[in-house]
């Protein structure tokens, strides 16, 4: 791995692509200050020394009364968050399109489950933002649910009305949970967040808020943070989540690379922010009016529940190829590796840590291919996968739709993919990335969601959870 590692490194392969670092932090020998807890250095699960203030100083960063960092990701914040604010068998009202995460803190927690569908865009078969009316619905038909849970940013970069949607969950006297993974720099940069709404979540009163450092921020991957603010969220519920949650052997070289980013925020990050927003408006500039090549996102500000949006996202459609066969051509073509490929987009995720040259190369690529006819290779032809098994519950047991927690532990079995619609799902099928379901333990598989998962295969998208 350490070779293929080093050979990615010094090849000419540009990351528009997670971690925010883009491999251009440099500054100690991680071998060098690997250590445990040893005097001198504190106890992550009982900080009063350098990680009391490296805490501190995520918390007058990123907001909220207080800030602890995670060391095993956004995944353990929210799965700390969800199983701090509510008890075994109580209710959850979350967003559909929340990640893999909360539903195993469904799992885990043995929690119900009622959801909140995102509102549709009509645009590539994106989902937009969590409306407040919505949430107020759903509150006012279910007064069991104890916490409300939803993403925002989304992994496209859209924004909901986190501000409104605090408010309606106060009303009702329940705490609000924001997975903000995508956006730990939303509000570290004013003129985002004037020009586009781009606000930091942990600042719009929501009462949980988690960030992954690493994804669009100067830090190593698996590190995030978790804040809690305001009286519905048990701050000591939730420190004994965060140790359970947490390894008891944290990372130094981890929680070194925060202190790390902090420093280069304080120092450079302004000036970062002020490049990056410059090149940002360049590329869209040059991009603009294209009929082939087009970098879209923005304009749905206001509709479909999104406030704001993430201008460092770059969406890109290309008239006449799918997502996967645009990704294809960034990646082999150009030698520009993308984040991620849907059914007819691309994501390029974009940060301080890159140059002037990267968004080159981008903006050279995005200008070539509008000049050309483009056409999917496999316009014309039948496009036919091998489908694979799914596990459903074993027929017999139950006809209706469970609690993830109960499927989870039923009997399975395997059945063709083609044959599963009427059954329920006995696992998690996901498109990745982003980790987001499109079915989970419990669920009912319907027409539209065999097609939805037989589509992502014929365009080939990583599709997990089938089993072959």
């Amino acid at each position: 791995m350490l070779e293929e590692l080093l050979k990615l490194s010094d090849s000419d392969s540009y990351p528009f692509h997670m971690p925010g670092h883009k491999r251009r932090m440099r500054g100690f020998d991680p071998y060098s200050v690997d250590i445990t807890e040893i005097d001198g250095f504190d106890d992550m699960h009982d900080p009063r020394g350098l990680i009391a203030d490296l805490n501190e100083r995520l918390r007058k960063r990123f907001g909220g009364d207080r800030a602890y960092i995670l060391i095993n990701g956004s995944t353990s914040g929210v799965l700390m968050a969800i199983s701090s604010c509510l008890k075994p068998g109580e209710k959850l009202l979350m967003a559909r399109n929340s990640h893999r995460s909360a539903y195993n803190a469904l799992y885990l927690r043995n929690l119900d489950a009622v959801f909140l569908e995102p509102e549709e865009t009509g645009v590539y078969g994106i989902s937009g933002g969590i409306s407040p009316e919505k949430t107020e619905e759903a509150l006012q038909r279910d007064r069991d649910i104890g916490c409300v849970f939803i993403t925002s940013p989304t992994y496209e970069g859209f924004v909901s009305d986190v501000k409104k949607i605090a408010e309606v969950c106060h009303s009702h006297g329940v705490p609000l949970i924001v997975d903000s993974a995508h956006g730990a720099h939303g509000g570290l940069y004013k003129p985002f967040t004037d020009r586009y709404g781009f606000e930091n979540a942990a600042l719009c009163s929501a009462d949980i808020v988690i960030k992954s450092l690493h994804k669009t921020l100067p830090a190593f991957t698996q590190t995030a943070l978790i804040s809690i603010s305001g009286k519905l969220a048990d701050p000591d519920r939730l420190k004994f989540f965060y140790s359970l949650y947490q390894s008891s052997s944290p990372s130094y070289i981890f929680m070194a690379g925060v202190d790390k980013m902090l420093k280069f925020l304080d120092e450079h990050g302004e000036e970062r922010f002020e490049v990056l927003d410059r090149e940002l408006k360049d590329l869209r500039a040059g991009a603009y009016g294209n009929k082939r090549i087009r970098i879209f996102g923005e304009e749905l500000m206001g509709k479909a529940g999104i406030c704001g949006f993430d201008p460092t996202k770059i969406l890109v459609s290309a008239e006449g190829l799918k997502g996967k066969e645009l990704y294809d051509m960034f990646r082999t073509r150009y030698r520009l590796q993308p984040e991620m490929a849907a059914g007819e987009y691309v994501l390029l995720m974009t940060g301080i840590m890159d140059d002037e040259e990267g968004f080159r190369r981008l903006g050279h690529a995005i200008a070539e291919l509008e000049k050309e006819e483009l056409s999917s290779p496999s316009a014309g032809t039948a496009e036919t996968v091998t489908v694979p098994e799914v596990e459903v519950l074993s027929s017999g047991q139950v006809t209706g739709r469970l609690k993830l927690s109960e499927a989870m532990d039923m009997k399975k079995e395997r059945i063709a993919l083609s044959r599963a619609k009427g059954r329920i799902s006995a696992g998690f099928i996901s498109l990745f990335p982003p980790g987001i379901p499109l079915i989970i333990p419990g669920e009912i598989f319907t027409e539209e969601i065999t097609a939805k998962i037989e589509e992502h295969l014929k365009q080939g998208l990583s599709v997990k959870g089938l089993v072959s």
